[in-house]
């Protein structure tokens, strides 16, 4: 250890919505949680108040996001601060569109999309979007040395992760993140991030993703 502040944020993916089960493209739709999607936050709370004992936690501004950070404020006896600069980012015309609709009407981006690059699509939010509203938020908080927990979405997180690791934008990043689980990350001082946990999940089984869940949003 150097002896310089350390600084440490944990960002958790809300829970299910039946949009991730109907693998739906969320975006800045503002979808709830379903049942499944609740229980996987009651479970992830105990263990993010065992690891993250904090009195705030940021959240998207988005039902999903705002409700898991609420069951997740209860279990810590913290409050709840929303932030939109966490919101998912916009599908555009690809929200609550089925995946083979989306590969039929779109085939050419469909494809880019899937091979990692951005699709030119109408209302798409490009990566270098999210991320610079994802680092400023990130920017308020790194300065207050201590743990930081913020709720918010699939896309936004892998974006963020990405820019704060040094992983190209135009590529899939990090993988990846479950429904109720999170990345941690750690600095000291000024110095670079470090990546300690990825996909983090509670034990309980109800924490896990269903199998036909979608990662997207």
């Amino acid at each position: 250890m150097t002896g310089k502040p350390v600084t440490r944020l944990i960002l958790v993916r809300h829970g299910e919505t039946d949009w991730n089960l109907q693998h739906l493209l969320q975006g800045a739709s503002d979808i709830p949680l379903n049942d499944n999607g609740r229980a996987q936050a009651r479970a992830a709370a105990p263990e993010l108040a065992r690891i993250a004992p904090v009195k705030r936690i940021v959240s998207s501004d988005l039902s999903r996001a705002l409700e898991t950070a609420h069951i997740f404020a209860d279990a810590m006896g913290a409050e709840v601060v929303t932030d939109p600069r966490w919101r998912e980012r916009s599908y555009g015309v690809w929200e609550g569109l089925p995946e083979d609709v989306r590969e039929a009407d779109h085939a050419d981006e469909y494809q880019r999309w899937v091979e990692g690059h951005e699709p030119n699509v109408e209302g798409y939010e490009m990566n270098h979007t999210v991320r610079d509203r994802a680092l400023a938020a990130i920017d308020e908080l790194a300065p207050v040395a201590g743990t930081h927990v913020v709720v918010s979405h699939g896309s936004t997180t892998r974006v963020a992760v990405g820019a704060l690791l040094g992983v190209e934008l135009g590529s899939h990043g990090i993988g990846n993140l479950g429904n109720a689980q999170w990345v941690e990350l750690t600095r000291e001082g000024e110095g670079p991030w470090v990546l300690r946990s990825l996909n983090a999940r509670a034990l309980d089984p109800s924490s896990l993703n269903s199998s036909s869940a979608s990662d997207e949003a």
